[in-house]
């Protein structure tokens, strides 16, 4: 039977790649990056947590690349 917690709507789906695409570039103007950076598998779930939890992509590539205290 299909698992409706695992269901992700279009929209949702949409939504995440814009808000992907923009961190990407957030990224890669702070110099956190360089272009053709592929994020690993960990580092991809801790994205969606930061897009699940409503940062913006700047706060994000702050939070996953910044100092930490």
């Amino acid at each position: 039977m299909f698992n409706e917690s695992k269901y992700v709507s279009l929209m949702y789906e949409q939504g995440l790649d814009q808000w992907t695409r923009a961190w990407y570039g957030e990224a890669i103007e702070a110099g956190f990056i360089r272009p053709h950076y592929h994020p690993d598998p960990a580092t991809m779930r801790r994205l969606r947590g930061y897009f699940g939890a409503g940062l913006s992509p700047f706060e994000a590539a702050q939070a996953c690349f910044g100092r930490k205290h």
